[in-house]
This record gives structure tokens, sequence and C-alpha cells, in this order.
């Protein structure tokens, strides 16, 4: 009896413990996107239901093993890792930049399903790091182990070794109607991914319940955006949308862990950054703790430079926002926009008032009629964050600005709501004011310079040297208008008032503020405008960009103007650019190599200064796709170099704001809940849908998306690995503009 009744508490003892270890492994979904990618940080493939680890390792299989390519690998007694052992194990042997040690991505996978063969473990778990003796790496990949592992590989990548596949064989015509099927649905993903159009939407059939059924996505996610700048093999600064990432922590340290994992999913070390660039924001910008302190902490070659468009608009706002006169004068612009822009009627309205006034001026002759001429104009809504939009704004209205008293002259008499009718009537007196109109031509003429300024800045293949030239040659233009520029801006004010019925103002009067007359402001209408207005407004821009733009005065830049080839070679300055390469301890980390540098830049000044095929070279830019041309960049490989790492210095964030803009043409209403890869893969795509677009894949198509995308484009047209000594990162959270009243605000947007 006690017998029976011990062997039934072991048997309930043996069947509780497998309870709990069962319970203990309850499956759970694991996301592939998100599988460690370093060897060392990667948990034991048995961690992984047994349901579920072949879905792993096909994944690791097509992600191909993490070999970071022109990592800086540090030396140990004195050996280090050899870049070349990755050609001689292109599939299996992976590399720890965390803990300086080789693994086998094989092993990893297999080597728990194999019958114990004897050997070391080292491979797969704690690493191999006798750099001495690379027989090791070469005794292993001959080893039986290893071999039976690579063909369980090869076996589950084969589908038509799978049982599925044997239980799924189909005849050559079925075979040829699948390919016919497929073709036809990825021309459709590639139709929908160049146009940027959902996949999906609701059901909107009559035995539908769902017809006025309508939900938004209201989550508030803050965004990531990766640029990748480089130089091509023709020379050409390049600059290619890497992905999209959602950031629950906008702390330094956790974006800098993001774009590190963006990186090294694509086998490009951080450790050869070649620049950064940023907007203003002070986890972004920190000169502490900022995230470009803490990867120049680490990559020395990471330089910094502001976003040059991001300086040129806050440089306008700090004006609009401190000057007390165009302060309300930007105000009035505001409520002028809010009253027209937020009413379609009023929009139609005064299309229809510009549209008669157009063909009216057709008929008596004052204008003149063709293609291009005439074209339709509205209002714009100007926006602090938006480049270039107070420009835009204001040059329309200044355009159609009889239209606009038109229509406020209705809505004053004829509008039913009577707070809107007394707006419009304040609106319109402030319009007739020689204050306003005088304000209009001013900022339209001094804003028209900024204007072209930030249009170049916001070209892809502009180089830090022409944005530094253009900067000065703008401030040159605001000089000039402050010096010669009184009299046709007065001359101009004075006809569009006659032209509108404005009262202009007599000079010689005494000026009156609108406060108080008693007390006067004792001082004519000629002073006001021309000294505390016209040249104050002046002087403040010219202060502001002279300290925005405080880097062209930084050593970095100084020294990178002297590789500039115009007027032959004139900046020319061998001290200066060999404290250029200085600065970039990570290309010319040695005495040597330096020395090596410093004979070969008096070689290659004589050369280029005595060829005529380099006499009419204007920018860095042009010397680079010359030298590629004439094959210079083989004859003078690091004068190439620091001249790559020059143009490799960012200018301006807008590629990273394009991808933003592009964001909410992806993400409507329709697909308003794609998961986060699948806007990043479909935004890539979009994005750069001339190159993915242009791909033939013959009889079996492939739709390549996301990482395997990036492996493309890296690779085309050179086919080489992507240099990642020519990298530039760039991050820009999303923003949006909220409106009320008067004010702007900023606010996270809702994806």
């Amino acid at each position: 009896m006690q017998a029976n009744q011990e062997s039934r508490m072991s048997l309930h003892k043996f069947y509780k413990k497998k309870e709990d270890s069962e319970q203990q492994h309850k499956y759970t979904k694991v996301d592939l996107n998100s599988l460690p990618v370093d060897p060392f940080e990667r948990p034991s493939i048995e961690f992984y239901h047994v349901n579920q680890r072949d879905e792993i390792r096909r994944a690791y299989l097509q992600k191909g093993p993490f070999q970071p390519l022109n990592h800086k690998f540090p030396p140990r007694k004195p050996r280090r890792f050899i870049q070349s052992w990755f050609d001689d194990n292109k599939y299996s042997l992976e590399y720890s930049i965390k803990e300086d040690v080789a693994f086998c991505l094989c092993c990893y996978l297999f080597k728990s399903s194999i019958p114990t063969q004897g050997g070391s473990d080292h491979f797969v778990k704690s690493g191999f790091k006798a750099w001495n003796r690379k027989s090791g790496i070469d005794n292993h990949k001959e080893g039986t182990p290893h071999t039976i592992v690579v063909q369980m590989c090869q076996s589950l990548m084969n589908q038509r070794q799978s049982i599925v596949s044997a239980f799924e064989k189909q005849t050559t015509l079925q075979e040829k109607e699948y390919h016919t099927h497929l073709s036809a649905s990825i021309d459709c993903v590639r139709f929908l991914l160049r146009q940027g159009l959902a996949f999906r939407g609701h059901n909107e059939k009559e035995d539908s319940n769902n017809k006025v059924d309508e939900s938004r996505d209201v989550s508030c996610k803050e965004q990531m955006a990766l640029v990748l700048r480089f130089v091509n093999r023709k020379g050409e600064v390049v600059e290619r949308f890497v992905g999209l990432r959602n950031v629950n922590d906008t702390s330094t340290l956790s974006l800098k862990a993001t774009i590190y994992d963006m990186l090294s999913k694509r086998n490009l070390s951080p450790s050869r950054i070649g620049g950064q660039g940023y907007d203003g924001a002070s986890n972004m910008s920190g000169a502490f703790n900022g995230l470009k302190t803490l990867i120049m902490n680490e990559t020395k070659s990471a330089h910094f430079v502001h976003c040059f468009a991001h300086q040129l608009q806050l440089a306008l706002v700090f004006v609009a926002k401190n000057h007390t006169t165009i302060n309300d004068f930007f105000d009035v612009v505001s409520r002028l926009l809010n009253i027209i822009g937020s009413s379609y009627k009023r929009r139609d309205k005064l299309r229809k008032k510009q549209a008669d006034k157009v063909m009216a001026a057709l008929a008596e002759g004052e204008l003149q009629s063709g293609t291009g001429l005439n074209q339709e104009v509205g209002i714009k809504r100007s926006s602090d964050t938006r480049w270039g939009s107070h420009f835009a704004s204001l040059l329309n209205i200044q355009i159609i600005y009889a239209s606009i008293c038109d229509v406020l002259e209705d809505l004053g008499e004829f509008d039913s709501d009577r707070d809107r009718r007394a707006e419009a009537i304040r609106i319109l007196k402030w319009l007739k004011s020689f204050d306003f109109v005088f304000c209009l031509d001013f900022m339209v003429d001094i804003l028209g310079v900024t204007n072209h300024l930030n249009t170049i800045l916001q070209r892809k293949d502009q180089d830090i040297v022409n944005a530094m030239n253009q900067v000065s040659s703008s401030k040159k233009a605001i000089q000039e208008i402050r010096d010669v520029g009184w009299g046709p801006l007065l001359e101009k004010v004075t006809l569009f008032c006659a032209k509108n019925e404005v009262k202009v103002v007599d000079l010689e009067d005494e000026y009156f503020n609108g406060y108080s007359r008693r007390r006067g402001s004792h001082v004519n209408n000629l002073h006001h405008y021309q000294v505390d207005l016209f040249k104050e407004v002046i002087d403040m821009q010219l202060q502001e960009l002279n300290n925005r733009f405080n880097e062209v005065n930084t050593n970095l830049l100084l020294c990178i103007a002297c590789l500039c080839p115009s007027e032959s070679f004139k900046a020319f300055d061998l001290e200066k650019i060999m404290k250029m390469a200085t600065l970039y301890p990570e290309e010319f980390p040695t005495e040597y190599d330096l020395r090596v540098l410093e004979v070969e830049l008096g070689n290659y000044i004589k050369d280029v200064r005595e060829d005529e095929r380099f006499a009419d070279l204007k920018s860095i830019g042009d010397l680079a796709k010359k030298m590629v041309e004439e094959k210079k960049h083989i004859i003078f490989p690091k004068i190439y170099l620091l001249v790559k790492l020059a143009l490799i210095l960012p200018v301006a964030t807008a590629s990273v704001e394009r991808a933003f803009s592009a964001m909410k043409l992806i993400k409507t209403d329709i697909p308003n809940k794609m998961s986060d890869q699948f806007l990043s893969d479909s935004l890539v795509s979009y994005i750069e849908k001339k190159i993915i677009f242009t791909l033939r894949f013959g009889f079996k198509p492939i739709l390549v998306l996301g990482e395997k995308y990036m492996k493309v484009v890296f690779s085309l047209p050179s086919n080489r690995p992507f240099d990642i000594n020519e990298l530039i990162i760039r991050r820009q959270p999303r923003r949006k503009q909220e409106t009320s009243g008067n004010n702007i605000c900023l606010s996270s947007e809702d994806y």
C-alpha cells in the first residue's frame, strides 16, 4: 500500500513538473523584424518555441550573417580580426562588434539539432577570438558538424524539399498559371507602391454593414527618418532614404540606439560615420548631452553641421517676432488667411473675383494672353516650420490684393455673422493702410532674396562650400538693398497705393503711432519708415544671419573651402588642408598617412593647375566628377578621399522633410492602421521609385522591399558593397502645426 502511494506521488510530481515546464515554454509570437542582429546578443535557438524555430532560422538565413564591412576591428595582443576572412566564409562567419568575437550562423541555427559530434562550441556560445590562429576558422569550416548544419540550412531554404512542397506538387500548366497570377499581383503591388495608394479599403457593398463606419488612427507616434548621403562611383553626391522608425522615447540614448540598430541591420558600422546633420532641437544638437555629441564621442570623424535651411527659417521667424511693426503685419496676414481660407465658399468667391479682374485686364490690353500666363492664384498659409512659406504667402497676397479687398468688402456688408462682419471690416481697414502696403512690398523684396537661398540649399547635391558662398551672396544682396534700395522701394509702394486707392502718407508729417497724439513720436514719417522700419529690419536680419550661420567660421569649413577649384584653385592652402586631414583620425590615423598626403598634395596642385580640363570648375562637386572622368581619383586617392569627406557633410535636412511629406501621402485615412514596418517599406519603395522600378526580374518576378531593397540600392550601379566612410545620418521629428486664432503651436503628429 505504501509503495503504491509513493508511486502515485512520484507520478504526480512528474506530471506537475511537465505541466510547469510546458507553461514556461508557452508559445508566444516572435516579431521577426526585431530579432537581435549582433550574434553575441542572440539567445539560444532552443529558447524559442519549437513551432517557430524554423521560421526564425529562415529569417536569419534570409538576412545573412552579420558581417560589418569596413568596421575598425580593435587589436588584441596585438592581432585583430581580418575583414578578408568574410570573403572565405560569406554564408556562415559572423562578427560581434559588442564583444569582438566571431560566430558561425549555421551552427547557431542547427548545432543543437544534430547528435553530439565532439569538438568545441566556441562558434555558437562564447565566440571565437584566437585571432593568431586563423586555422581555427578553417578547421571549423571543414569539420563534420559544420558540414551537416550547412546542408540543413540549404534544405530549409529549398522549398522543393519541404513537406508543404511535397504535398502541393503542381503540373507544368498549374505552375504557369501560378506565375501568371503572381506576375499580375506583383504588377498591382508595384503600381500601388509607385502611386502611394492603399493596399486595401473598407467593404462598401450593398450587403455590408460598414457603410457609415469610419475610425481614424488616433495613435500619436514620434517618427524618426534616416537618410544616407554618399558619393557614388561617378563622383556625384547621392542621398538615399533608408527607412522610418517609430521611437517611443526621444531621449538621446534611445535615438542613438535606434540609429545604430538601423545601421547594423544593413551591415553598416557606426564607427565609419563621416558626418551628421539635424535640426536645432536640444536633444539632437545639444553641446553636452545631444545626439550629435554622443556619436562624436565614439566616432571623432562624425562632424556635425546644423541644417542651413532650418537656420535660415529661424532667422526669418526671429525678425517677424521681435520687430513690433513686422510682428503686427504678420498678425494681420494670419487673420486675413483665417477669415478667407477657412471657408470654401469664400475661397471660391476670391477665385471668381480674381478671374473677373483678369478677364477685364485682358479685354483692356493690360495683360497678355499665352500659354502658362495668368494662372489661377489663391492664398497660401504660412508657417514657422515650413521653409519658404512666408514668401509664397505674401507674394500671392500682393498679386491678388485687389480681389482680397473686394471679398472683404462683401463680407463686411453682406455676411450673416455679425462677428465675422466686424472682423472683415477691421482687416480691410488694415489692408487699406499705407503701413500694410509698405510692409508687404518691403517683406516681399527681403524674403525674395532668402527664398532663393532656401531653394538652393534644398538641392540634394549641394555641397557645404557652395552653400557657404550662397549664404555670403545673400547677405551681400540684403546689404545692397539697405544701401541703395530705399528709393526703388518707395517708388514701388507709391505706385501700388495709387493703383489700389490707398492713401499715401506725407513723409514730412509727424509720424503718429496710433496710440496717443498728445505724446507723439517726435519723428516724421520719413524717419519712421526709412530708419525705424526699413534699415532696422534689414540690420536685424543681417545680424541674425551672421549669428545663425556661425559654422562658416569653424576650422573644418575654413579648411574645406581650400579644396574649392574655382579660379584655378585660388583658395588652395596646403597647411589648412593638412589640418583638415587631422580632423578625420579614422581616415588618417598615423603620421605616415599624413606625410603621404602632404607629398600627394604637392603633386596634385601642380597637375590640376596645368591641366586645362580643370580650369573652369566652380565647386567641389564639379571637382569630384571631373576627377572620376579623368581618372585622377586613382592617381590621387587621398585627395579624392578628402573631396568625398567634404561633399558628404550635410547642408540641409530637405530629404528628411520630403520623406515626412511622402508619409502623409502613404498613411491616409484608408490605410491608417498599417504597421510601422510596412509603412517604412512602402515609403522606401515610394521615395526611391526611380531605382526600385528600374529593376527587372525575368520570368519569376520578385518584389524587393525593406532591408533587401536597401542591399540592392547600395550595390547599384557599381556592383560593390556600400562604403560606410561615405555615410551621413539625418534625423528630423515629424511635427504638425495647429492654428488657433493668431497663435501657432507645435504638437505631435497623429499617425
